[in-house]
């Protein structure tokens, strides 16, 4: 540790304020780009980056749907470089916390990139899939900064001590679970592009059968497949996080967590065929898959991060507790 500087109290609080916000900006940038998608203003600012060739647009709902999306992404903009500028300065000697927000900065940058080369090429569907899964990322980065930065050095040295490590077994779930639900967000992006979005009009079924011939059912009942192929690895993943409750309570209660963002996600889902695919659904559903993504990135976080870290720290801790007590008997 010699060397290193550790962050003092301001530090730490100024930190947590700006990941914690910067993390809310990522979820509300994902959020409002579904709304924008939901209700077809995607063209809303037909050029880049002014609107409508100015700096304050035209008063009408799409141009102000499309424009509030842009502004939002300024402000998440702002806070990741305030992030990364607190974690170069304070967290230097913790590898998660200033790779996490130096990623999250450069996803902010390509995720700019790609909103204008959405406008420009007429909302491609490609784009569209790639902007999505490069402003989710930012929302994992920011959550594995916040959990990262959180604790100082010593807490987690201390926690190393009670909590039971976690199995590789355990890494990898909670990895694939990640990653497949980062799949299933893509493939929704990817089934509205195709025009697959509305065209099952019962659920679970596809109007009736499990695996429909004509091509936009297809697409759109392999989401669904997926979906729940991946869902039985999540919940499988949120079944062993809360078992190790009494020992880690934080990973039980995420466990937890995960579990039912999924519940009320599949919920959402159905209520949204049953209903005839509302916008207002079809957003909360890209929302609260959104949130279950990011449960999934605490999660990691908290037990393949901040794991790593522990026995980093609580190695020569125990080195050095091994040494006194040889020199004092």
């Amino acid at each position: 540790m010699t060397g290193q500087r550790v962050p003092g109290a301001w530090a730490q609080i100024a930190f947590r304020i700006v990941a914690a916000a910067a993390l809310l900006s990522a979820f509300a940038q994902v959020t409002l780009g579904g709304v924008v998608r939901v209700t077809g203003s995607g063209l809303g600012c037909p050029d880049w980056p002014l609107c409508h060739g100015r700096v304050i647009p035209p008063f009408d709902t799409a141009t102000l749907i499309e424009y509030s999306h842009r502004l939002s992404g300024s402000a998440l903009g702002l806070l990741v470089i305030a992030a990364v500028v607190l974690a170069w300065t304070f967290y230097r000697s913790r590898p998660w916390v200033l790779s996490s927000t130096i990623f999250g900065l450069v996803m902010v940058v390509i995720a700019g990139i790609l909103g204008g080369i959405t406008v420009l090429t007429d909302l491609a569907w490609w784009v569209r899939l790639l902007h999505l899964g490069v402003a989710e990322s930012v929302v994992a980065a920011m959550a594995v900064a916040l959990v990262s930065g959180w604790r100082p050095p010593a807490a987690v040295v201390s926690s190393a001590r009670v909590a039971e490590p976690a199995s590789e077994r355990f890494n990898r779930m909670i990895l694939a679970s990640g990653a497949g639900v980062l799949l299933v967000i893509l493939s929704g992006s990817y089934m509205v592009g195709y025009g697959a979005g509305s065209s099952c009009g019962t659920w679970p079924l596809c109007n009736g059968s499990l695996f429909p011939q004509e091509s936009t059912h297809a697409i759109h009942m392999g989401h669904r497949l997926l979906a729940a192929i991946v869902g039985l690895l999540v919940l499988a993943t949120a079944f062993a996080a809360w078992a190790r409750r009494q020992r880690r309570p934080e990973v039980g209660w995420a466990g937890l967590a995960i579990g039912s963002l999924f519940v009320v996600q599949t919920l959402v889902g159905a209520a949204t065929v049953w209903d005839g695919f509302p916008s207002s659904l079809k957003a909360i559903h890209l929302s609260v898959a959104s949130l279950l993504w990011m449960a999934l990135a605490y999660l990691a976080a908290l037990v393949v991060a901040q794991g790593g870290i522990a026995q980093q720290r609580s190695q020569p801790e125990l080195e050095r507790a091994a040494g006194l007590e040889s020199a004092t008997s």
